[in-house]
């Protein structure tokens, strides 16, 4: 039983801090009003494709008819969820408690949920039920959560387990069917479409290529711990005890047949995960230029969803004693058992002046707001009150944000209060604007 309840006492204390009432806006996670979610359509909205019936409507139900706020249905929704989820699955599939630390607490995950990428989240929590059953609903409700985490699943499961192909092909034309509510928009939108494909590019691709291979066969985020975009570490050498325990199964370890494949699985992960870099960085660039659809991940370190799959199989297997596998993995991820992880583990709260600002903006019956530099994630806007960045109305405001995250003015990657007071003087030397003396963090002006 020491296994289990250390196992279950890290991962808890890892996540400890999405247990507040502070929203968990970060990164791609944003921050919704109860106006914006009751706006949103009671039918699938092309702009959410594939995460509408969830994010969308799921949403819209539980905050509008249900009465719970934001703050609380985010962490009821998607945060406790991934969670339980990434545990259960991983247990049912793997029958180990070690796999479930590896596969709920790895550097890659930690970096995903820390960014805010629920959506990917959620498709990687619920992928070790789908990779051991193929399930049609499982499918259909993991590609729901993220199309391109299923594919991959469900490519994983063909390189290992080797299904009826028959019967995989009528399991997947049903999901085809079910989710034509987002394909078929996506294909005759030009502008949905568009929007996915401006940035699939041979140089996007490279730029997006981060991670090193001794970074990807280590299970090692190449931006891990801070999960600063761009800021790429070195490779921490610590990191290359668990591939050697993973491969050390295959001269030591019980099953030693049954793990080759999955050996190969994380090799064939590891190599792809590292997109365009060396070695043979070429075969990512004619995949993606050639093979129909590979332009779904232009990111590559989607493909470390195959090693984390292959590792929760293959360490549990190795001869290494459990609790020295739990004791070395506690020193690897060190970091988020300090919480020092950022984004989402580090909530905060909405100031309440932008509550304030929310009431002004919708106290005019059709109005404009400008944000200089950028819309802040807090920022109340609509149709009838959109939030720009190019014009602005004769009715409207103009805003510098309170960066109470420290990700809009930034210097060398830190923020630079300068920069915001720089942005506050040039809108003050502006005529025709008055300051609205109520709000004393943002800096808001009434077009006069």
């Amino acid at each position: 039983m020491a296994i289990p309840i250390l196992v279950l006492s890290i991962i808890g204390f890892i996540y400890l801090p999405w247990l507040t009432l502070r929203p968990l806006s970060a990164g791609d996670w944003p921050y919704l009003f109860t106006e914006n979610i009751r706006a949103f359509s009671w039918f699938p909205e092309a702009r959410f494709l594939w995460l509408a019936p969830y994010y969308q409507i799921i949403t819209k139900f539980v905050v509008t008819v249900v009465g719970i706020r934001w703050e609380v249905a985010e962490k009821l929704l998607w945060f406790l969820p991934f969670i339980i989820l990434s545990a259960f699955s991983s247990y049912r599939a793997f029958r180990s408690w070690i796999s479930v630390l590896i596969y709920t607490t790895n550097t890659y995950i930690l970096m995903i949920v820390g960014g805010g990428q629920m959506g990917v989240a959620m498709a990687y929590a619920i992928a070790p039920l789908v990779f051991s059953r193929l399930s049609f609903f499982l499918i259909v409700i993991q590609a729901m959560f993220d199309p391109r985490i299923a594919l991959l699943t469900i490519v994983a499961a063909l390189f290992v387990t080797r299904p009826k192909v028959k019967k995989l092909l009528f399991v997947l034309f049903g999901v085809f069917v079910i989710h034509l509510y987002w394909i078929i928009p996506m294909i005759f939108s030009p502008s949905v479409l568009g929007e996915r494909l401006s940035d699939a590019s041979a140089g996007m691709l490279k730029f997006l290529s981060f991670a090193s291979f001794s970074q990807t066969i280590s299970l090692l985020h190449p931006n891990w711990p801070e999960n600063i975009f761009g800021k790429v570490y070195f490779m921490q050498p610590e990191f290359l005890v668990i591939p050697t325990i993973a491969f050390s199964a295959f001269l030591f370890g019980s099953e030693k047949r049954k793990a080759i494949p999955y050996g190969l699985l994380a090799l064939v992960g590891a190599f792809l995960a590292k997109g365009t870099q060396e070695p043979f960085g070429g075969i990512y660039t004619w995949l993606f230029t050639y093979v129909p659809g590979f332009w779904l991940f232009r990111d590559s370190t989607k493909f470390y969803l195959l090693v984390a799959l292959a590792y929760a199989y293959i360490i549990p297997k190795s001869k290494v004693p459990s609790i020295l596998i739990v004791l070395l993995w506690a020193i690897l991820i060190r970091q988020a058992l300090t919480h020092e992880l950022t984004g989402t583990f580090q909530p905060k709260p909405i100031d309440p002046e932008y509550i304030k600002l929310k009431e002004l903006i919708l106290s005019s019956e059709k109005s404009s707001s400008f944000w200089v530099p950028s819309v802040s994630r807090y920022a109340f806007f609509s149709t009838e009150h959109p939030a720009i960045a190019g014009q602005i109305g004769p009715e409207g405001y103009i805003i510098v944000p309170w960066d109470s995250r420290g990700e809009i003015f930034l210097t060398e990657r830190q923020y630079d209060d300068t920069l915001r007071q720089e942005y506050i003087a040039s809108v003050s030397a502006l005529p025709n604007l008055q300051r609205d003396p109520a709000f004393t963090k943002l800096a808001v002006w009434k077009i006069r």
